[in-house]
């Protein structure tokens, strides 16, 4: 089978979460995709710092440190996730990645209502901006399930998304060679987590020392340990928004 078109150019937008309806079609676009992306914006940013804890007997938390306390009052998924990363640390201002997975799991239905927010978002922009079409189907008195067909610009998008998805798959299994052809590696390492490929990269960075891959492919060496750190509170994240996701969903077949 021929492989898709690959593109080196990511597909700039005013704001990614704008694309998270087809995003969620290639295989990314998820709430935990869209978590990691902010946790990595703000260490960057310098709101937070993770603090690794170097304990040799077991397995010890890596902790967030969350170093400014200014609560966010607008309703989007950033400043909605970082409210509640503020509203659960401690009187340090710390939260562990087992702290997290444990707050996910407790409330189910905020996250699940995220995600959902997130999808409907994304939706209602792309219906609004003529990337999607939405018709509801109907019978006698009865209306059924809408269903979503992408426009000619929307399908252009689409496939410019999937497009740059194979560019980042291919890079990541050629170790980062990118033949000098990015311009921003903090771009990259965004969509990479929005596109759901973060675990293709922690594999590399086992693999491959931090800093052969800044001298190799010129990732600066921080970006790269920033986002292994991340890694903990990643896998915090989707194993209780997974426990999160099917808890809601037991629920509602007891009811149906």
């Amino acid at each position: 089978m021929e492989k898709n078109r690959t593109t080196t150019y990511s597909p700039l937008r005013d704001n990614v979460l704008d694309v998270a309806f087809y995003l969620q079609r290639i295989g990314g676009g998820k709430l935990e995709n869209y978590a990691q992306v902010c946790f990595l914006k703000w260490a960057i940013e310098k709101r937070i710092l993770i603090l690794e804890n170097d304990s040799l007997i077991k397995r010890a938390p890596t902790t967030m440190f969350l170093l400014t306390e200014d609560k966010k009052e607008e309703e989007t998924i950033a400043s909605l996730l970082w409210n509640i990363l503020l509203e659960a640390a401690d009187e340090e201002n710390k939260i562990t990645d087992q702290e997290l997975k444990n707050i996910v799991k407790k409330d189910a239905l905020l996250f699940v209502s995220l995600e959902n927010k997130l999808m409907n978002d994304s939706k209602n922009f792309l219906i609004e901006n003529g990337f999607l079409v939405e018709k509801e189907r109907r019978l006698l008195y009865f209306n059924l399930k809408k269903r979503q067909h992408s426009t000619i610009k929307g399908e252009k998008l689409y496939n410019h998304l999937k497009e740059y998805f194979h560019y980042l798959e291919d890079l990541i299994e050629q170790n980062f060679d990118s033949q000098n052809e990015i311009e921003s590696w903090e771009e990259v390492f965004t969509w990479i987590s929005l596109f759901g490929l973060a675990d293709k990269v922690y594999s590399k960075t086992k693999k491959i020392p931090s800093q052969q891959l800044a001298i190799q492919a010129g990732i600066p060496k921080q970006l790269i340990e920033t986002y292994k750190k991340l890694a903990s509170f990643l896998d915090s994240f989707s194993i209780g928004f997974t426990y999160a996701s099917n808890s809601m969903n037991s629920s509602r077949s007891c009811c149906v």
